[in-house]
């Protein structure tokens, strides 16, 4: 039985560091993708915005100049951002590391359990006493 569990121990151990290694190494990927691109700049230079007729009525020139503004200003604050997001890997990578530490001590904490309970069995003949 102590073989089982300790057996049972070492699999679940490498499937969880398999797993967190592989999500931190996607999670760095993404993000340093997502931290060399850029916004096109296709707004940068843009030309008059003309509202369709049927919207004419509500719709004046001057809403839709302020709204190709606000549409520039923020494409120009998210290209200044995304860089930001390479940096971000480390600490993802930390806390990720320090998570996988947590349970991998609880998976112990529960195997030495096991072993003793198992170890306990085995000396009383089969059945636990109270």
């Amino acid at each position: 039985m102590k073989k089982i569990i300790w057996l049972a121990f070492a699999v679940l151990s490498v499937l969880w560091t398999g797993l967190v290694a592989l999500t931190l190494q996607l999670s760095d990927w993404l993000l340093d993708t997502v931290a060399a691109s850029r916004l096109p700049g296709t707004l940068a230079e843009p030309g008059p915005w003309t509202p369709p007729a049927w919207a004419e009525p509500w719709v004046g020139t001057g809403l839709l100049e302020s709204l190709q503004a606000a549409a520039v200003w923020l494409m120009n604050g998210v290209n200044q951002i995304l860089p930001a997001f390479g940096g971000l890997g480390t600490v993802i990578a930390v806390v990720g590391w320090i998570i996988w530490g947590m349970v991998m001590a609880l998976m112990l904490a529960v195997a030495l359990v096991l072993h003793w309970a198992a170890g306990r069995r085995q000396s009383s003949g089969g059945a636990i006493r109270a």
